[in-house]
């Protein structure tokens, strides 16, 4: 893909010096239309952009959770896929959740083609309409067209292949390079795969292997950030990781530990993840800790965009805070609403330990009675 990669980038290089050379005389309708069409087409190139990375997971065997392009979600949980609407991310104006499946989707090269898989995309997106005006030979407006819209893709390649950080995400080209290197965001990065992928087969945390369980440090207090200089976004993921292994072990220590860092990082990692972790968070706080004003305070930081559908889980924690409350009432209506949302969980564990918590909320709350091993 890579060999691809470049045979595209010079494909648009050699078709715009020809076409620079066919525009000799521009008119302004031509310029008019390039301008057009520039500005048009950014939103179809995202999209073709996000196709490129969930192709290129598909092509390495890997598994399409869900893609976003601006406020607009396609989303698969265990009742199948749904289209919502989800409100826009900033820092990024399109994604594509593509996850490792069993053994598929877990080396540095499969990591790296996915990244490749958005840009490539876009390359030849632009390949493909300066060879349209080039061979089609049109009026010059239309050439224009085809021109504005080849620039847009061309920027949109370049501009995701440039190493760079912006509002907690990271750019394609700054993945690429992290795993090229084998930096430690790139080694953290194949670790939270390798857990991905054991999640999505159904491996509840607490038998995940200890041999790969990802290690971060004690991140900086005012940018959430590791003193090696690893992403917050996925030392978030990590420690999020971490502590829901360390919950299903019923481990009260190490789970503190997790708590501690992923709370320092809340502010570090992209708003659009500051819901995931906040639930993780109040999760920890229901199940190990019981503190209502706690629970209360991480309830409230669950709302807002985040890339997945988190209704389930806010349902389950508002049933927790009023059994703490002591309003049976709420409590059942809550279990209600939990429990008729299951099936937008999008992966087997998740399903699995949500489940159980609402079982065990409703023992504890006398809405069910306890069950007997036999």
């Amino acid at each position: 893909m890579l060999v691809v990669m470049l045979l595209a980038g010079m494909a648009v290089g050699i078709g715009a010096a020809h076409l620079g050379l066919h525009l000799q005389a521009v008119t302004s309708a031509s310029v008019v239309a390039m301008g057009i069409a520039f500005v048009l087409s950014l939103w179809p190139h995202i999209i073709i952009h996000e196709a490129g990375h969930a192709l290129a997971g598909l092509a390495r065997g890997m598994r399409l959770l869900a893609m976003g392009i601006g406020p607009l979600r396609l989303e698969r949980g265990s009742g199948g896929w749904r289209l919502r609407r989800g409100g826009g991310m900033n820092g990024i104006g399109g994604f594509a959740a593509v996850v490792p499946d069993g053994e598929r989707g877990l080396s540095r090269t499969d990591q790296v083609l996915v990244l490749v898989g958005g840009p490539l995309a876009n390359l030849i997106t632009a390949a493909l309409c300066l060879a349209a005006a080039l061979l089609w030979n049109p009026a010059p407006w239309v050439a224009g067209l085809l021109a504005g819209s080849a620039a847009a893709a061309l920027l949109l390649a370049l501009a995701n292949l440039f190493p760079f950080h912006s509002q907690g995400w990271r750019s394609d080209g700054q993945g690429m390079l992290d795993l090229l290197r084998n930096s430690p965001d790139g080694a953290l990065q194949l670790q939270v795969s390798q857990l991905v992928a054991l999640t999505m087969a159904g491996v509840r945390p607490r038998e995940w292997p200890a041999s790969i369980q990802p290690a971060t440090t004690q991140p900086d207090a005012d940018t959430g950030r590791d003193a090696g200089g690893t992403s917050p976004m996925l030392a978030a993921s990590a420690d999020s990781m971490q502590l829901s292994r360390a919950v299903d072990l019923g481990d009260a220590d190490a789970a503190h530990r997790c708590a501690a860092r992923l709370a320092t990082r809340y502010w570090g990692v992209a708003e659009a993840m500051r819901p995931v972790v906040a639930v993780n968070m109040a999760s920890h706080v229901a199940l190990m800790v019981g503190d209502e004003a706690l629970l209360d305070a991480w309830r409230r930081l669950c709302e807002g965009t985040s890339v997945m559908d988190l209704t389930p889980y806010r349902h389950w924690l508002d049933a927790e805070l009023a059994a703490l409350r002591g309003d049976a009432a709420a409590v059942a209506d809550a279990i209600t609403q939990a429990r008729q949302r299951l099936p937008l969980v999008p992966d087997p564990v998740g399903l699995l330990l949500l489940g159980e918590f609402l079982d065990r909320l409703e023992v504890r709350t006398g809405l069910a009675p306890p069950t007997t091993a036999m």
